[in-house]
């Protein structure tokens, strides 16, 4: 195990005493760190501590609010949002319990607002577990936390450095650097520092491992975290990761959007077409992988033509195309390109279309899908370094002509650099897992970013020694119920490849719910090895699949 103390007690002994004289939100002057170091202490202590010289001075801390939480179980309501989380956070919870903890409320400056919950001294696993937020971020979530606090995690989660609303409330960001500044990589670097050194005084120890997990922004936070601090974190779990923030926000929701949408809000195809299409690309791109099971397992290996659905005479309604539908649907679909021709963003996947009544077709022109407010809200609030006037018209920008403007703030959100080697050198162990119908970020996405860092370090079978991409069949964002098998346990699989050194050769994903092919389950293989059915046996048994090099077949 790599040494990744953090200067935790050490440095706070020799810089604590220059921190005194403020009063918290209690009656009692703060305590010095070292007039109660070497022993063990109590959860409203906490509170009263000054922790403004936290990691030597580089994460100044200040619990608000601290407070024990009894051992309880949660309501039904509560329950379900448990469970739907933890499969985000790929720890699957299927229980309601929560066990007793010590709750701390705070925030890292300027304005990193946290949740810290320690298990109970004697339960303590010994490990550190943040959970980066998704989105535009701008909330503590209480629930992404609990799945790895049922596990005996010292468990934290942040608002990613500023407070915000839902559907991509950008406001926060304009000409406000700092706070873009944290929220592309600051705030995750400084919470682990902050959330490691509180553990060191709560436990008088560090934690001997530390893992991130999340997933689209949270996911970036995981990646970032790997290229520009390698000894924050031993381990990584980014799903659906939005690596390229800028081409994901711009590019990619910005063609959606266009695409769907006139200049003046009239739309050229809305959710009336969704279940023609969906079943239309299904019944087409099933077979195209030798095995009709209801998975599309490569999209990439179907050459579905919207065309096939378009109107004959006499023809209309929902069982076909108009001719501007087509053109929409085959710019969905379509990659972004610069005018050279070459492909700067793929398309939306075939297979994703289950997922698009949220994120790509609209109910009726009144109602702006999550790509419309992802692509304007990252063009009119964060793209740029200050923001342009209240007539920008972000939906006719071009971002090739006009890149130079997108610099500064790109830099600061995408993970912009092949070079992992740092964090290799350094131990660490990442698991990229993305479903291929992933409707929000195409999961080809990621097999260019992979691809890319593999070239650089070596190759595939050289980057398989520290990071493992995993490509999962009818999954989509998130872990958003799609036709596929979506739960399964990576952060199991991942705690097995950092702490024994037994990297993950699979991953069992199993169908939950009460579908009609619930408990189905699947293997999935490191890319680019793929499922092969072996011909003997139940389809929904993972043991009758064997993986398959599809290089070998080339």
């Amino acid at each position: 195990m790599r040494d990744r103390k953090v200067a935790g007690l050490t440095c706070l002994l020799a810089i604590s005493s220059g921190f005194g004289g403020l009063l918290p939100e209690t009656a009692h002057a703060q305590t010095p760190v070292a007039a109660v170091a070497g022993s063990l202490q109590s959860c409203d202590m906490m509170a009263q501590m000054d922790l403004a010289g936290l990691a030597g001075g580089k994460a100044p801390t200040k619990v608000l609010w601290a407070k024990t939480i009894g051992a309880s179980s949660l309501d039904d309501d509560d329950a379900e949002r448990l469970y739907r989380e933890s499969r985000v956070l790929s720890a699957p919870a299927d229980k309601p319990d929560i066990p007793a903890h010590c709750l701390l409320k705070g925030y890292v400056n300027p304005n990193i607002q946290f949740e810290l919950r320690l298990p109970e001294q004697e339960k303590w696993n010994g490990k550190f577990l943040y959970v980066a937020c998704n989105g535009f971020c701008g909330r503590v979530d209480k629930f992404a936390v609990l799945a790895g606090l049922q596990r005996n995690y010292a468990t934290m989660t942040t608002d990613g450095g500023h407070h915000g609303g839902a559907s991509f409330d950008g406001l926060w960001a304009l000409n406000n650097m700092q706070a873009r500044v944290d929220f592309g990589y600051r705030a995750t670097h400084l919470a682990a520092l902050s959330a490691k050194a509180m553990i060191e005084i709560y436990y008088q120890k560090g934690p001997k491992y530390s893992y991130i997990s999340g997933c689209s922004k949270g996911g970036q936070a995981g990646v970032m975290e790997a290229q520009r601090y390698p000894n924050d974190f031993d381990g990584v779990i980014a799903r659906g990761p939005t690596i390229d923030y800028t081409g994901v926000n711009i590019l990619h929701c910005g063609k959606n959007a266009r695409a769907v949408y006139n200049g003046d809000g009239s739309l050229n195809i809305d959710v009336s077409k969704h279940e023609l299409i969906k079943n239309a690309v299904m019944a087409y791109c099933d077979p195209k992988d030798g095995l009709k099971d209801g998975l599309i397992s490569d999209p990439r290996k179907c050459d579905f033509d919207p065309a096939m659905l378009s109107c004959k005479a006499g023809q209309s309604g929902n069982s076909c195309l108009t001719a501007r539908q087509v053109r929409a649907l085959r710019k969905i679909y379509s990659p972004v390109r610069n005018k050279a021709g070459g492909v700067i963003y793929p398309g939306t996947s075939l297979g994703s279309e289950a997922g698009w009544k949220t994120w790509i077709l609209p109910v009726n022109e009144d109602h702006k899908v999550l790509a419309w407010r992802a692509a304007s809200g990252y063009l009119r609030q964060i793209a740029f370094e200050q923001a342009p006037s209240s007539d920008f018209d972000w939906y006719n920008f071009d971002a090739e002509a006009n890149q130079d403007e997108l610099i500064a703030v790109s830099h600061l959100m995408d993970v912009d650099s092949p070079d992992f080697s740092a964090f290799r050198d350094a131990g660490g162990k990442m698991i990229v897992l993305h479903g291929w119908s992933d409707e929000a970020i195409p999961a080809t996405a990621s097999v260019r970013w992979y691809d890319g860092v593999s070239a650089f370090m070596g190759g595939r079978d050289k980057v398989s020694e520290f990071a493992r991409l995993f490509l999962l069949p009818g999954v989509q964002h998130c872990g958003s119920d799609g036709v596929g098998p979506s739960t399964f346990d990576a952060l199991a699989a991942l705690e097995n490849w950092v702490e024994k050194g037994i990297a993950p050769d699979q991953i069992i994903t199993t169908k939950e719910g009460k579908a009609q092919d619930a408990g189905r389950q699947r293997p999935v293989f490191p890319y680019p090895f793929e499922a092969k059915y072996t011909g003997r046996g139940s389809l929904e048994k993972a043991q009758n699949f064997v993986a398959f090099d599809p290089r070998a077949a080339d």
